[in-house]
Order: C-alpha cells, then sequence, then structure tokens
C-alpha cells in the first residue's frame, strides 16, 4: 500500500509537472506573440478597393509586411482627400500616385511617387448590348470616376480610337469608382464606361459589349505608393519596408497563379471562371520592379502639362531612389 502510495505521488508530481511546464510554455508562448504584435508598426493606407490595390493585397496575405514589421490599417476614402490628409500626417501612404498623385506633385503638393504596382492602367470600355463599336456610342452617356487620372485620361482615349470627340459626341459623367459605374450600366443611367479586370468579364458575363480596350492606344500609370518629401528625408527605412514588402508581393502574384485566383476568389467575391480571366488579364500589367512602364510615365507626364501648363520632368513628381536600393538588394 506505501509502494502504491509513493507511486501515486510520484505520478501526481510528474503530471504537476507536466502541466506546469505546458502552461509556462503557452505563456511565454502568447506572450511572445503579443510582443510579436506590438512590434508590427502601424502605418495608414489610403487605397482603392479594386485591382488597382491587388498588389496591395498580396503583400498583405501573404505577409510580406508582416516580415517588414509593419501593419497596414486600410482607409477607402477619396484620392484628393487622402493625398491632402497625407500631406498633413493624418496618412502615411496612399496608392493614388498613378494619375492623381503625379497631378498633385505637379501642383506642388510635397509628395513623390516610390513605387509603381502597375505598368499601366488596363481598362475596357464597356457598353450595353445594344452598342457593338464606339461609334455607336455618338451622343451617349459615358460614367468615368472624375475628371482626372487615369480613367479620365484612358477613357477619352479609348473614344478617339473610335473615332468620336470626347469633348463634343459624346457626355461624360464623374459618378465614382467602378463598382457605382457597373451598376450604373446595369441600371441604364449610362451607357458604357471604362471597367478594369475583373469587372469587364463580370459585365460580359451578362451580356454587355466590350468595345475596346486601353493597351496599345494611351496607357497611363494606373496607381502609385506615395510619400510626403518629409517622410522620404526623415524616416527611409520604413519607406525601403514598404517598397519591399511591394515589391515582393508583385513578384510572388505574378509567379504563384494558384494563390493569386484564390486571392480574387477571397477578396472580391469572383467566382473561379471569373477568377482566373482576371488573373490572366492581369499578369499583363502587374509590375514585376515596381518601375512601371516608361512610356506610360511619359503620356502622364504629357496630360500633366496639358492641364498645368508646366514642363514638368519625371524627377519632380517620381523618386526611384530607394526602390532602386531595394531591387538591388534583392538580386
Amino acid at each position: 500500500m506505501i509502494l502504491e502510495t509513493s507511486a501515486f505521488a510520484r505520478s501526481l508530481v510528474r503530471a504537476s509537472l507536466l502541466s506546469w511546464l505546458i502552461m509556462l510554455s503557452l505563456a511565454v508562448s502568447t506572450t511572445m506573440a503579443a510582443q510579436a504584435t506590438r512590434e508590427l508598426k502601424e502605418i495608414k493606407v489610403a487605397y482603392p478597393p479594386s485591382m488597382a490595390s491587388v498588389t496591395l493585397m498580396t503583400g498583405i496575405k501573404q505577409r510580406f509586411f508582416d516580415e517588414q514589421g509593419l501593419r497596414p490599417t486600410l482607409l477607402v476614402i477619396t484620392s484628393d482627400l487622402a493625398l491632402k490628409s497625407q500631406v498633413v500626417g493624418e496618412i502615411d501612404y496612399t496608392l493614388f500616385g498613378g494619375g492623381s498623385g503625379m497631378l498633385a506633385a505637379a501642383q506642388g503638393l510635397p509628395i513623390k511617387n516610390v513605387h509603381l504596382p502597375h505598368k499601366f492602367a488596363d481598362l475596357t470600355l464597356v457598353a450595353r448590348p445594344e452598342f457593338k463599336t464606339v461609334a455607336q456610342l455618338r451622343g451617349k452617356k459615358i460614367g468615368i470616376s472624375s475628371f482626372s487620372g487615369a480613367v479620365y485620361s484612358s477613357t477619352r482615349a479609348m473614344l478617339s480610337a473610335g473615332g468620336l470627340d470626347p469633348d463634343k459626341d459624346v457626355v461624360i459623367i464623374a459618378m465614382g469608382r467602378e463598382h457605382i459605374r457597373l451598376q450604373a450600366l446595369f441600371a441604364g443611367s449610362v451607357d458604357a464606361t471604362p471597367l478594369p479586370v475583373p469587372l469587364h468579364a463580370v459585365a460580359e458575363e451578362k451580356g454587355y459589349s466590350l468595345l475596346a480596350d486601353i493597351e496599345g492606344k494611351f496607357e497611363v500609370p494606373f496607381s502609385g505608393i506615395t510619400v510626403t518629401d518629409k517622410k522620404l528625408k526623415d524616416n527611409p527605412d520604413e519607406v525601403k519596408r514598404v517598397i519591399r514588402a511591394m515589391v515582393k508581393a508583385g513578384l510572388f502574384f505574378l509567379n504563384h497563379r494558384a494563390e493569386s485566383v484564390t486571392l480574387y476568389m477571397d477578396w472580391l467575391k469572383l467566382s473561379k471562371t471569373i477568377a482566373e480571366k482576371a488573373y490572366a488579364r492581369s499578369i499583363k500589367t502587374v509590375s514585376p520592379d515596381g518601375l512601371g512602364k516608361d512610356s506610360a510615365i511619359k503620356n502622364q507626364l504629357g496630360l500633366i502639362k496639358q492641364t498645368t501648363g508646366k514642363d514638368v520632368k519625371q524627377d519632380d513628381v517620381i523618386d526611384f531612389t530607394l526602390l532602386r536600393q531595394v531591387l538591388a538588394e534583392l538580386k
């Protein structure tokens, strides 16, 4: 009986010790996890919840920002408000650099574009089913986002290529982001609108006409990471970490088809068929290095000159210094 009690006691001690070790391990793990979370620096990023942000969303999903010690907090606000809020320090980064950001910089806002996640804005002019050519849109209503930026300039280019004068032959209506324009098209409020991947495929599936796409006509940058001149000067290390996460995300997107299709399905709530079409189209435009496309940048600078009357150089609106450092480090 004494031996049995002693054995039982030893067993109890071992069980208690094991339980204590498990609890200690859990406590250490919880503490380390909490510490890791605390060490991730929050950065506020204003972005369009659309295809323009696919590299950003890939970076978040694949934890490339976590690797860089960063935790993006995403804000959905208009480009003008985002850029102004950035200058006063309320937002750290925006993804509106492609068109609006470059124009704002040219007009004197102290910001620079430091990374272009797309080579150009891939837009398709989508119309109601009864229209089969761009020329048939004469006198019709065309929905755009605003009277500046990539959507506006691309729409004008597609209309011009189709034989129409954008200033005389159609009625252009500014009505906001692509989801709003798509619903307006379905409701008959507009006759045509430019749509990015994958919304053009969503419309096509419902019988709407794809009249033209922008490739080879008048390409301009689609989106871009903007940073204030002050942050570039005071905190270049953080900016480099953001750029590094974006470069890795772009490369991952281009080289991992299955994961990228799944991202489209989960993030944009697409069917697998539409997501696969979207990916096949996107690999033409997503930039593998963040440097964009020289001809698209040149076109954008030309548009800025038309708007401001100034001869704006690339260095006035873009600073790829840190991006080139990142690219050299990743080789």
